[in-house]
């Protein structure tokens, strides 16, 4: 089989290594693929697009392309908001968290899990001497209080008792396999914190070794492959101590642990048996593919412009700008979703265009698309027709006349507070790992109203409820715990930040440290 890769070199290796030949061309942002299909003497069967995660490049024309094609969807659980749009240009969308199989599904894709794994060779020791364990904990992974600061809390905690070894950065800081393994065999436990409940490549990376894997616990997928207690350890925060004096009393124990997770990652886990699933799922589509492809140019459109705004650094403005073309075409196809005439109506207002993106945001409100309204309110402000802003933003949060007042053409913090309040009725809370605050507000979420509250009025009881909450229930505990702190010195005696301070110090590990 002659296989097109785009993306990440993920799968490379793999294929090759099974009797396929590999087509991987360096490729920029806008890498045009008819063009290369043009100077290509056999056809390609098959294209594995799979998500490279620190540099993302669009091909042009991918929404043309007729052969099957496949995309392999990484760290969905804080990419998904943009995935599902350009997992509709493909045949199969493989997430690699199983959750979000289920919501490519639910998006009318197919979509199936794939979990991560890893080159299992590149962790295996030349020795057959199993080597000295030095540390009590070993970490591989980035370390920062402003990105991670539950990571970091938790790693402050262990070493205030244990022996722990961290290695690993961002950029030229990244440990690479074979330092990362040397850490893993020197290690009685591999410490894991979670981002996002599931499995890990670093998981996989330690257990390849013959490590003992010592994880937070969690739902997700992780109880699907392992065992916990015979293939891996993990704990509670409140239980942190408890549970690592317990597993390092016995070597032996651990040692059984981790042969057992060993084996169970040599025979089921490498990058080989990944390919191996998207070649076979590969050989049915190629003989019952019946792929539609209407509504393709829209889906990509939006792809472009949700990431143009996700990494602007990134050719941010020329993503823009293809976004806008790809869109368009869509339009003149009859194929325009109502969230894509909503992002031209954007487009139009970042080119300074206001009478064009009122139109498009107008066409956009009446089919249906709610964000619309917001951004018409947004639009009113800018332009200073403060009255007809606070119409806007009263018909878009049902709160009509009672929608608070506006404070010398700035959204006041009532204002904020109440606009964030709707996003969290409509179920727009967060985009996991991206702020939104320096953009349009026409694009925030519940957690940027909330915040620029929080920043406008430190003092403010409702809004540090309703921010510190929200950071609670979405997984950052120690921001959580930062707000309610501070919103507490003004107002010591609340009952509800003082409960999700106190749950907030116990998640985040704070309270151990």
């Amino acid at each position: 089989m002659l296989i097109l890769c785009l993306g990440s070199e993920y799968f490379h290796g793999a294929f090759a290594s099974q009797g396929h030949k590999v087509l991987a061309p360096p490729h920029a942002d806008g890498f045009p693929l008819a063009h290369f299909f043009d100077r290509l003497t056999d056809r390609p069967d098959l294209l594995v697009y799979t998500d490279h995660l620190g540099r993302h490049a669009w091909p042009e024309g991918l929404e043309e392309l007729d052969i099957p094609k496949i995309y392999y969807a990484v760290d969905t659980p804080i990419n998904f908001w943009w995935q599902k749009h350009f997992g509709s240009l493909f045949d199969i969308c493989y997430a690699d968290q199983k959750p979000f199989a289920a919501r490519f599904q639910e998006e009318g894709l197919d979509g199936r899990w794939l979990p991560v794994a890893v080159n299992t060779a590149a962790y295996q020791s030349t020795s057959d001497d199993p080597g000295e364990k030095v540390y009590d904990f070993g970490f591989v992974g980035v370390l920062s209080d402003q990105v991670r600061g539950k990571r970091s809390q938790l790693i402050q905690s262990l070493s205030s008792r244990f022996s722990l070894k961290t290695l690993g950065d961002r950029g030229p800081g990244w440990a690479g396999p074979e330092e990362s393994a040397a850490l893993y065999r020197q290690s009685r436990l591999i410490l894991n914190e979670n981002l996002f409940p599931g499995v890990t490549t670093r998981m996989f990376e330690a257990l390849a070794c013959g490590a003992a894997l010592f994880t937070e616990k969690a739902g997700g997928d992780l109880g699907e492959i392992f065992q916990p207690g015979e293939d891996f350890a993990w704990f509670e925060p409140q239980e942190l101590f408890t549970a690592a004096d317990y597993w390092l009393a016995d070597e032996s124990r651990l040692a059984k642990m981790a042969a057992r997770a060993r084996a169970k990652v040599l025979s089921a886990h490498d990058i080989s048996h990944r390919a191996e699933k998207v070649l076979r799922d590969a050989a049915e589509l190629n003989r019952n593919r019946n792929r539609k492809g209407q509504g393709d140019r829209d889906r990509l459109g939006r792809t472009l412009f949700l990431t143009a705004l996700r990494w602007p650094e990134e050719n941010g403005r020329q993503r823009l700008g293809r976004a806008e073309e790809v869109l368009s075409r869509a339009e003149k196809r009859g194929e325009l979703s109502p969230e894509g005439r909503f992002m031209l109506g954007h487009i139009a207002r970042l080119k300074g265009e206001g009478d064009k993106a009122r139109l498009r945001l107008q066409e956009a409100l009446e089919e249906g698309y709610l964000r619309a309204g917001l951004s018409l309110g947004v639009l009113s402000l800018a332009q200073g027709r403060t009255a007809e802003a606070g119409e806007w933003f009263g018909r878009h949060t049902g709160l009509g006349e009672a929608f608070p007042a506006l404070e010398d053409g700035h959204l006041s913090v009532e204002a904020l507070k109440a606009l964030g309040d709707r996003q969290m009725e409509l179920g727009e809370a967060v985009i996991p790992g991206f702020n939104l605050l320096p953009h349009d507000p026409a694009l925030w979420r519940a957690f940027e109203f909330y915040l620029a509250a929080h920043r406008g009025r430190p003092d403010h009881l409702e809004v540090g409820r309703a921010l510190s909450g929200l950071l609670l229930n979405v997984g950052a505990p120690a921001e959580a715990r930062e707000v309610a702190g501070a919103v507490l010195e003004h107002h010591p005696g609340d009952e509800t930040l003082s409960q999700i301070y106190s749950r907030a110090a116990v998640d985040s590990y704070i309270s151990l440290n």
